[in-house]
């Protein structure tokens, strides 16, 4: 806390050395008292960007381990069912004025941190550092707090103001009680334009259901209502929880009790699938990883460790670094279950046809393309076995059609799951990536994946050819997303990672020193726009994460604008930053291999000794045991590229017309290449730039 000043009224209040206090005549308002935090608005303001159905459940959970037993989320709309507050309205033992100053007058205070279990010892408490309040940020811009508590057998009120445009400045006035009982009303201010579409979604209620669940089941006289509808883990588990046994590193093997996944089956699809993780009694404190997707269950992993408890933010954002280990043997738990329990549920589905006499094949032994087409044609109708009709013509109809489209026309599948069989946008979605996991299905799609990709070269080659469109494209919002969803430009292996959370504080404190002012990370892009509000010009840093059981390797990109020609100073400074990040304690000896690209539309020939030596690859500027410097041209890349692709390209019969080009990139590509090819031919002015036509 840097500041507290007393707006109204001389009381005094307990506060810690260094604050400021302005005292003014006593009035008969009741007093106010303004703190100013000193953890700066960049720290709070990284709490806007949580997930909105995380933020809802930070609010419930300050509510729980207040020991209310009613808590109630409302979501008021407009006259447009736009929402425009979120209020959180409960029970608990509410907020004493002195209770609120404790804890609003500095950021990570909190009266829980010395406790395990709420006042009482009724329940399990959930937050331990202060931080759940600012959650409240991700939902809207104006907080508002109004509590009433009993102090001294007396109703006393308070109220706490926020605001997300001076976010440092915290407001606690003491009031009239705004109620007859305890209990607090949060009220969230919703801007006008600000989406909340994952509070709108069908599934909202039950993806806040899955956040609580164990406490729900624990604590039964708990009740929690979200826009009307109450919450009841019992509605929407299938069975029994699960506990999967982890193959745990050696370093916790003395955990008492050791960590376990808890894996929780739904009856209704999810949309947030990502792993919860949890204290020992599976309260949730945050998330790992990505979403799961799978197109046959609906389910929620809960890894549950005692070393989890009282995990800060910054702690869950260095989780992947400190417990790598133990997240990895919980993934392969939970893959594990998953290939044995959707084979079950694929065994009951057919067994099921098999009995209603309306399996379309028989029980011959198979091989080749038919056993490949019965595979596939099982995992189809076991993702889409709920939007099945139950019984009758309709029923053997569409599984006829399924099989049918397997046989001749596979193209044709996608259009019976949306149009005959009323698949869900979601189902469909986790219906495609199961299918890509089928023999099937990869040849199928072989054909699709190198045209796109030949579509692609091709539009860089177009773009980057013509001097016009290349001068007007902008690094932030057009080359650096097209190249992000490109990755196997670099090597096959890295399409499918993604950018490791844990190595971007390490890389960010190397950066200035060694490669300049101009270059951003690719997480801070949107902070990246000129006073027109357009994109700025920068360098971009691109970085992805790859692990097995027996290595770690890193990719590093530096992606420098068209418009600079890369010679000896952009050369020193790379080889520089690669050593600089090598030499780093977290990473030095530990058998990670590193591989650092500086692209560029164009290099110097004074750089030419440095990336055409003797018996090494064309670009390979620096080689060490542990990491590797490259600098490439984009018409290197894309030739190399283009290579890999010439057998298939021959196999397909296919040419990469200008036509099919421009189509694909307009189809695939609009938001990120110059207005003057996203617009068809005769549409755009021809006497306006694409920045004009902007």
């Amino acid at each position: 806390m840097s500041g507290e000043h007393n707006t109204q009224g001389a009381a005094r209040m307990g506060v810690g050395p260094g604050a400021v206090r302005t005292e003014l005549p006593t009035q008969s308002a009741p007093p106010l008292t303004e703190f100013e935090l000193s953890v700066g608005e960049r720290k709070i303001l990284q709490f806007k960007r949580k997930p909105q159905i995380t933020a809802v459940a930070e609010l419930v959970w300050n509510a729980l381990d207040a020991n209310a037993t009613e808590v109630h989320i409302e979501l008021r709309r407009s006259s447009m069912n736009a929402i425009t507050d979120v209020i959180v309205t409960d029970n608990g033992h509410g907020m004493t004025p002195e209770r609120a100053r404790t804890a609003f007058q500095a950021y990570g205070t909190t009266w829980k941190s010395s406790r395990t279990h709420t006042e009482g010892g009724e329940r399990i408490l959930h937050g331990r550092n202060g931080e759940g309040r600012l959650f409240a940020f991700a939902l809207g811009d104006q907080l508002t707090w109004e509590s009433a508590a009993v102090v001294d057998d007396a109703l006393v009120g308070v109220r706490i103001s926020g605001n997300a445009d001076h976010a440092t400045i915290w407001q606690v006035e003491e009031t009239e009680p705004p109620r007859e009982t305890p209990g607090t009303t949060v009220r969230i201010s919703v801007p006008q334009g600000k989406p909340l579409s994952r509070l709108e979604r069908d599934d909202a209620a039950a993806n806040l259901t899955a956040k609580l669940a164990f406490y729900l089941l624990a604590y039964p006289h708990v009740r929690v209502t979200f826009d009307g509808k109450l919450l009841d883990p019992s509605d929407i588990i299938v069975g029994e929880p699960i506990n999967l046994e982890l193959d745990l590193p050696e370093e916790y093997a003395g955990e008492g009790p050791p960590p376990v996944v808890t894996f929780v089956e739904w009856n209704k699809r999810m949309g947030d699938r990502k792993m919860l993780i949890c204290n020992a009694d599976g309260i949730a404190l945050g998330e790992h990883g990505s979403d799961w997707s799978d197109g046959i269950i609906s389910f929620t992993p809960y890894l549950r460790a005692n070393l989890f408890n009282g995990l800060s933010t910054e702690d869950l954002h260095g989780l992947t670094m400190a417990h790598s280990g133990l997240l990895d043997a919980a993934v392969k738990a939970v893959q594990q279950h998953l290939a044995v329990r959707g084979a079950q549920i694929s065994a009951e589905v057919v067994r099921q046809l098999k009995t209603e006499g309306i399996y379309p094949y028989d029980d011959q032994p198979m091989t080749g393309a038919l056993a490949v087409e019965r595979q596939t044609f099982d995992v189809v109708v076991t993702a889409a076995r709920h939007a099945l009709p139950a019984k009758g013509a309709a029923r053997s109809l569409s599984v006829s059609l399924i099989r049918t489209a397997l046989e001749s026309s596979p193209g044709d599948l996608h259009a019976i799951l949306e149009k005959v069989l009323a698949l869900s946008d979601d189902d469909r979605r986790h219906l495609k990536n199961l299918l890509d996991s089928t023999d099937l299905t990869h040849v199928i799609g072989a054909a699709t994946t190198v045209t796109n990709r030949l579509n692609f070269i091709q539009l860089l080659r177009k773009i980057l050819a013509d001097e016009h469109l290349r001068k007007n494209l902008r690094e932030v919002d057009q080359l650096h997303p097209m190249v992000a969803k490109n990755l196997w430009l670099f090597g096959e292996d890295w399409r499918m990672t993604r950018s490791e959370l844990g190595l971007t504080n390490v890389l960010q404190a190397h950066l200035e020193d060694h490669l300049g002012e101009d270059v951003v990370l690719e997480h801070e892009l949107e902070a990246v726009t000129q006073p027109d509000g357009r994109s700025g010009r920068v360098d971009i840093l691109m970085f992805r994460s790859r692990r097995d059981d027996n290595s770690t390797e890193r990719l590093v990109i530096e992606l420098k604008r068209p418009t600079v020609k890369v010679g000896p100073k952009e050369l020193d400074q790379i080889k520089g930053y690669a050593r600089a990040i090598i030499d780093d304690p977290q990473y030095s000896g530990v058998g990670c291999r590193w591989r650092f690209y500086l692209v560029t539309y164009d290099y110097s020939e004074k750089i030419l000794r440095d990336i055409r030596q003797k018996d090494r690859p064309a670009g390979l500027a620096d080689v060490q045991d542990d990491y590797e410097v490259w600098v490439k041209s984009w018409g290197e890349i894309l030739d190399a590229g283009e290579r890999k692709l010439r057998f298939f390209q021959e196999q397909l019969n296919y040419e990469a017309t200008d036509d099919r080009v421009t189509q694909h990139l307009r189809e695939s590509y609009s938001h990120f290449i110059p207005d003057a090819l996203a617009q068809p031919q005769g549409r755009a002015n021809p006497t306006e730039t694409p920045e004009q036509e902007q």
